[in-house]
């Protein structure tokens, strides 16, 4: 059963990094796994690589081997699912999607918040984190490149901020202007397109995520191990800060046109044509606002954000009576 409970916990991870906003750092803080996630993935030294051919009992049990292939086992399947069935919703049911991210960050962001010893330094730890979120979650995607060497670099940020809760990788990716071109490469391989230009676009992310993976897991462990409050109180700053781009209401006004190369100004909820358009601007509005142009679908939005932080106040009564 506790194996089935972090294969599900993985799968929600997978499905959150095909987000662009969501954090699978953010589901691993929020259920619990988030420090052992970190000290697993430093584990993996060369010491102990070595054990491989001479004792691999050995070289499993030191690498938490059990945890991190359930763990994996269930990031692959979430992230499948997502790029086949969120990216869907994303399209017809954006709103309510947004608001049930919303309920649960920043539900986990008050129960994070209860365990920190809060004095003057954490709570100017917490406003930087948040500051830091904030600015990210403004800044204009790029247009991104298909070199190899570009793709490596985005790839050992983007798994940086997969690691921390309230920034998502997805997002990384968007701001590089590489979202769309991994998406739909891992689509066309799910397709049976193996062609040299999708494999080598994947394959250049891969070597970048598992740079990026080892050299920021160390810098994090290292953080928890020596200045575990302040730490927590950067991340839960982080969290709150990336609640500006899970606000369900958003109003595109900027959009770039990859035929002509020009950045136009529009006023829409909905991007026109996604094989033609990228997002480069958008505004949070009020349902208000936001009515005059589309249905809010505010009902449902108030719905899907209280599931979200009931599903919080819920792990949080499991956590305690455990």
């Amino acid at each position: 059963m506790e194996r089935v409970k972090l294969a599900a916990k993985g799968f929600f991870m997978g499905i959150a990094e095909a987000i662009p906003g969501v954090s699978g750092g953010t589901i691993a803080f929020i259920t619990g796994i988030y420090q052992e996630l970190i000290d697993t993935i430093n584990s993996i030294k060369p010491n102990n690589i070595r054990l491989i051919k001479s004792d691999f009992g050995a070289f499993f049990k030191s690498v938490n081997g059990a945890f991190l292939i359930t763990l994996l086992g269930g990031m692959v399947a979430g992230l499948l699912f997502g790029v086949l069935a969120i990216t869907h919703l994303l399209e017809t049911q954006k709103e309510m999607l947004w608001a049930f991210f919303f309920g649960l960050v920043l539900a986990s962001a008050a129960y994070l918040a209860k365990d920190v010893k809060w004095d003057l330094m954490k709570i100017i730890a917490l406003i930087v984190g948040a500051v830091l979120s904030y600015f990210i979650t403004t800044l204009t995607p790029s247009s991104g490149s298909e070199n190899p060497l570009y793709i490596f670099l985005a790839g050992s940020i983007a798994i940086s901020a997969l690691m921390l809760p309230g920034v998502s990788g997805s997002f990384m990716l968007l701001l590089f202007g590489l979202y769309h071109t991994v998406m739909y490469s891992v689509k066309a391989l799910l397709s049976g397109d193996f062609s040299f230009k999708r494999i080598s676009i994947l394959a250049s992310l891969g070597l970048g995520v598992l740079v990026g993976l080892f050299s920021f897991a160390r810098l994090l462990s290292y953080l928890f191990k020596n200045y575990e409050n302040t730490t927590m109180a950067v991340l839960i700053g982080v969290l709150l800060g990336s609640l500006n781009k899970l606000w369900p209401w958003k109003v595109i006004n900027k959009v770039f046109n990859k035929e002509t190369g020009a950045i136009e100004a529009i006023n829409s909820t909905v991007l026109p044509d996604p094989e033609l358009y990228k997002i480069v601007t958008e505004l949070n509005v009020l349902p208000s606002v936001y009515q005059t142009m589309s249905d809010p679908k505010l009902l449902g939005a108030v719905v899907t954000c209280i599931l979200g932080m009931v599903i919080v106040g819920g792990m949080a009564m499991m956590d305690q009576k455990k």
